[in-house]
């Protein structure tokens, strides 16, 4: 059950027009604000939440209290929270729209597809582009809900706009081939790739080549990209490198370059979840434990959801159900809204 749910990745929140919006590494006055903003963006969600009530009592700026309350709380997955504070921020705005309510807004559709109102979501979408129609990340979010409700063509439409407007930006079509791909469309996405790497291939790095070949499933090519392009050392890269083999069935060798690169970067969070669940994999339980645990051991990482989920998988991949069940708990009580953790904690105390 829960074996076929593995978290790679946790997906963090973008902090947009931070020097705008809170006066980032400004000298802002709003001493507990800043504190509260920093404290986010470390993952220090109720740290964060107390700097605000700080503020409050402070009398600092209640629009960026509201708006820093209701990130924190989009952080610790209370959406619902997340926008009651948003929309408190909103209401302080003045006549002429400025950065933050850019800022807000998004965040606020955020809050809205999380929790999964992605109609309401869209609406804002399409608030933004009515005064930026070339918002490029409105038109993508907006197109990503469209497949998400199943309006196909709506979304294509947005993909292209987006992509007119960035022509040379294979990230966002990444994006794309990515969305299209977890929805039924896997060729179409992969159209958007291929052909730019047809027309970009003399120009474009060794990583990035790599890169659009590891998505393509081309996996012999990202692999010899790949290892020219290692010499950077870039944890992407090894990360790429490392799946490339993975994919190829190569798990040795993915194992020795992710240990490699583990050498000279015993803070490498990223890369040690990844050991691990190339472990996993090669079903070495023991191994790929270790690999979670000295990810959890890093401070500050940004994937503590993913690695405590992680190292539950690998417990009940070892048989040890009921220290599975112990961690599941503890795991509930702070990601209270993952269903997925949810069903499987239904399974684990029921062995």
């Amino acid at each position: 059950m829960m074996k076929k749910k593995i978290r790679q990745i946790v997906i963090g929140i973008t902090f947009l027009f931070c020097g705008i919006s809170t006066g980032c590494g400004k000298g802002s006055a709003e001493e507990n604000i800043q504190a509260g903003m920093q404290q986010i963006q470390n993952h220090q969600y109720e740290e964060a939440m107390a700097s605000f009530e700080t503020a409050v009592a402070e009398n600092e700026n209640p629009r960026l209290i509201a708006r820093g309350r209701g990130i924190a709380s989009l952080g610790m997955t209370n959406y619902e929270d997340a926008i009651t504070y948003l929309t408190e921020a909103l209401g302080y705005s003045r006549f002429i729209v400025d950065e933050t309510d850019y800022d807000i807004n998004y965040y606020l559709a955020d809050a809205y597809t999380k929790s999964g109102d992605l109609a309401k979501a869209s609406e804002i979408y399409t608030n933004i582009l009515a005064l930026r129609p070339k918002e490029a990340d409105a038109l993508f979010l907006r197109g990503k809900n469209s497949l998400l409700l199943g309006n196909y063509e709506s979304a294509v439409a947005d993909f292209e706009d987006a992509l007119s407007i960035n022509k040379d930006e294979y990230e966002l079509r990444i994006e794309i081939a990515g969305v299209l791909s977890q929805t039924g469309y896997r060729e179409e996405g992969q159209k958007y790739l291929s052909e730019f790497l047809a027309e970009n291939e003399k120009k474009l790095s060794d990583y990035d080549k790599g890169r659009i070949s590891y998505y393509l499933g081309d996996f012999e090519s990202a692999k010899v990209y790949l290892e020219k392009a290692k010499t950077d050392d870039s944890e992407n890269t090894i990360l790429l490198l490392g799946k490339s083999y993975e994919q190829l069935g190569d798990f040795n060798y993915a194992t020795s370059v992710y240990k490699n690169y583990l050498t000279q970067h015993e803070d490498a969070a990223l890369i040690y979840n990844q050991l691990g669940l190339c472990k996993l994999q090669s079903g070495e339980y023991g191994e790929a434990l270790s690999a979670f645990n000295s990810a959890a051991a890093v401070e500050n990482s940004g994937m503590e959801q993913t690695i405590a989920f992680n190292q539950i998988v690998a417990y009940e991949y070892q048989g040890d159900f009921r220290q599975a069940a112990v961690l599941m708990k503890t795991y509930l009580q702070k990601y209270p809204d993952d269903e997925d953790a949810v069903r499987e904690y239904e399974f684990l105390i029921s062995r």
